[in-house]
C-alpha cells in the first residue's frame, strides 16, 4: 500500500458520540449553539487546519437510540437540543480524533 490515507494528516478520526457533542454546546450562543472554539475562523480561505466551523444544523452522533435501533441521536447545533432521527436522514457529521471514551 504505502499511500497516504486520512484527513488533515491524521488517520484516527471517528464520528463523535452524543455525550461528546453535548460537551461543546453553549446555550449562551445561538445559531450555532456551540462554544466559540468550535466555530471560529470560518471566513473565506479557512481550512480544516486553520478553523473550526459548525453549521447551525443537525449533526449525527455514533450513538444509536436504544429504544429505536433504526434511529441515532443527533445534536441540533441551531439550538443545542439533542434529538433522535432515523438513520436514513441526511445530517452533518462532526469527526473527532482518538479512541472512543
Amino acid at each position: 500500500m504505502g499511500g497516504k490515507c486520512g484527513f488533515a494528516g491524521k488517520r484516527d478520526w471517528r464520528v463523535s458520540n452524543v455525550k461528546e457533542q453535548q460537551s461543546i454546546v453553549n446555550y449562551q450562543n445561538f445559531n450555532p449553539s456551540v462554544s466559540s472554539a468550535f466555530n471560529n475562523n470560518c471566513g473565506a480561505g479557512a481550512t480544516v487546519l486553520t478553523g473550526s466551523c459548525t453549521a447551525a444544523s443537525s449533526y449525527w452522533s455514533s450513538t444509536t437510540n436504544a429504544f429505536i435501533p433504526v434511529s441515532a441521536w443527533d445534536a441540533v447545533f441551531t439550538s443545542g437540543n439533542v434529538d433522535s432521527a432515523n438513520k436514513d436522514n441526511t445530517n452533518h457529521v462532526r469527526a473527532v480524533r482518538g479512541g472512543s471514551p
